[in-house]
């Protein structure tokens, strides 16, 4: 659960971990990203991150550039682990129902771990908090160390290091979020983690960049939804293109019986 939040001003802020400073810039206008009925648009090439990055480009929903793998089949949960009951295939989309108020989180994780990647996503959430998790030590469905590239009002753009060091690492101003974000509609995350050096885009906006060595090297994927208040959250078009081999998983194994 995040604790507190971190006050933003109108410009970017640096954030200090470590003696290596780390800022969050915007790549460019939020004028220039898509409009809510464009985020997935037939037959248009839409670039979610830098006009020179290649990988940046996604048509269809898919990457136009080789060397993607897809981890969501649309139809099945085939390579994740979750507690069921939570999470189900809906219209072609992951969705993660907590239906009500619980006292944990609820996980779901993919049965590889990551070290050195590259993510696009679509997501959508009504309700308190989610996140896409990168590089994670779950312990248990409720108790899941580190990033989330997060979401929820305050939070979007921003990247959190969840039952770790429990803050926020890169910053966002919420006013500058509120002006891409498509509110209870898809959105987009493009980011990047190579080795200590991550780039988050939401929606065609850089939200951060920066070097981080304190977080974890290597670990699952996978979806938050936070204790508290209920939290519907939704994935669909999930890719990832590896820059080091993935490696075996250290999530927990699927079970049947849930906790509230």
């Amino acid at each position: 659960m995040k604790f507190w939040k971190i006050w933003a001003g109108v410009a970017l802020c640096a954030v200090t971990l470590a003696g290596t400073v780390a800022s969050a810039r915007p790549a460019q206008d939020a004028g220039k990203t898509a409009t809510e009925d464009e985020i997935v648009p037939k037959g248009k090439e839409m670039n979610w991150g830098d006009a020179s990055d290649p990988d940046a480009k996604v048509k269809n929903g898919k990457p136009v550039a080789k060397g993607w793998v897809s981890l969501f089949d649309g139809k099945t949960l085939k390579g994740w682990t979750y507690e069921k009951g939570y999470w189900e295939v809906k219209d072609g989309a992951i969705v993660g129902d907590k239906k009500g108020n619980t006292p944990h989180h609820h996980y779901m994780f993919s049965d590889k771990d990551f070290k050195d990647f590259e993510m696009h996503i679509d997501m959508k959430m009504t309700g308190y908090n989610s996140g896409v998790c990168a590089r994670i030590n779950p312990k248990s469905f409720d108790d899941v160390p580190g990033y989330q590239v997060d979401m929820g009002d305050g939070y979007w753009g921003c990247l959190w290091d969840e039952h770790h060091r429990q803050k926020k690492i890169f910053d966002f101003p919420k006013e500058e979020a509120d002006k891409i974000l498509h509110k209870e509609g898809w959105n987009h995350y493009y980011f990047k983690m190579s080795g200590t050096h991550i780039t988050i885009y939401l929606n065609g906006v850089k939200t951060a960049e920066g070097d981080d060595p304190g977080g974890f090297e290597s670990g699952p994927v996978g979806f938050q939804l936070c204790h508290g208040a209920n939290t519907v959250a939704s994935f669909r078009n999930i890719y990832v293109k590896l820059l080091s081999p993935a490696l075996p998983g250290t999530a927990p194994k699927s079970v049947e019986q849930s906790e509230p």
